[in-house]
């Protein structure tokens, strides 16, 4: 797997926002409640994430439709991963401190986070 370009990530946000195949067109009007996007430029973007292996697709009829095959919640672990570790030196303290320190995160955030990992260790 490999980082995504912004670009392709907006797409891919908008395919697994979704949660079926689409067509292009359905895809460029869900785009295009952001901003106007332009075909051809769309479907260059979807046959580089095909390329990349997020994406398959075949053509029915008129229409080429875009089935996932890399989920949401398997590219956000990966992109964490990197970010961690090419920021934070792997640490999960470094990352959260920092959070803390620049006001991204509250009290009520952390004691979220708390629980969470209570939850997750049985109180250990």
């Amino acid at each position: 797997m490999q980082k995504l370009p912004d670009t392709e990530l907006e797409i891919m946000q908008t395919i697994w926002k979704e949660r079926k195949i689409l067509s292009t067109s359905e895809i460029k009007e869900k785009l295009e409640e952001s901003r106007p996007w332009n075909v051809s430029a769309l479907q260059t973007l979807l046959n580089r994430l095909i390329d990349r292996g997020f994406l398959s697709s075949y053509k029915e009829g008129k229409n080429r439709y875009y089935e996932i095959l890399i989920q949401e919640e398997e590219y956000l672990a990966f992109e964490n991963r990197l970010f961690l570790r090419k920021v934070n030196a792997n640490s999960l303290t470094k990352l959260v401190a920092s959070l803390y320190q620049s006001h991204s995160i509250s009290d009520t955030d952390l004691d979220e986070l708390a629980k969470f990992i209570e939850e997750k260790t049985g109180g250990a």
